[in-house]
């Protein structure tokens, strides 16, 4: 693999030219080939696409139209979903109320029970409040987690009566 060559007196060790494993060209090969592939993935996914398990967030809300409507968390004359600043509810109230009339998170008619609509409600509320504070612990954040358990607490107290899907109303 190494010679001696002697120039002008000098001694030199050259590194005679090898050929690398075809294995290694392979394998060089494979991981640009995968890595071209995922970008290619990336490029041509559309960005307004929401995915059906994506929680319903501030960050996702205009991505699509609801078939139920957008009524979202009101009490009579007044919508209580949104303080600017503190929390954003609405489009997991939106959510919330497609689930309860029987709807899943793509709009399709589906058998979803009580249960589990509260359930993604209170995983909408989370994810609502780590859009908007991230994973900061100041007074805002903590107040939006506070609410959310609250609007959480409510819906599983009170929501059954308001439930109108075909599942368990429980």
């Amino acid at each position: 693999m190494f010679s001696a060559r002697v120039t002008r007196g000098v001694a030199m060790a050259t590194m005679q030219h090898t050929r690398r494993p075809k294995t290694v060209r392979l394998v060089v090969l494979a991981a640009v080939a995968v890595v071209l592939g995922v970008a290619l993935t990336w490029s041509i996914t559309p960005a307004g696409v929401h995915a059906a398990d994506a929680p319903a967030t501030p960050g996702n809300e205009q991505l699509e139209s609801h078939s139920w409507g957008e009524r979202g968390c009101t009490l009579p004359g007044a919508a209580i979903d949104s303080v600017s600043g503190l929390f954003d509810f609405r489009h997991a109230c939106i959510h919330h109320d497609g689930c309860y009339q029987g709807f899943d998170r793509m709009g399709d008619a589906a058998v979803i029970d009580r249960t589990r609509c509260d359930e993604l409600f209170r995983t909408d509320l989370a994810a609502s409040c780590e859009y908007l504070h991230g994973t900061s612990q100041n007074w805002r954040a903590r107040e939006c987690e506070s609410t959310a358990n609250a609007y959480y607490a409510v819906a599983r107290s009170f929501g059954r009566t308001y439930y109108t899907g075909t599942g368990d109303a429980s």
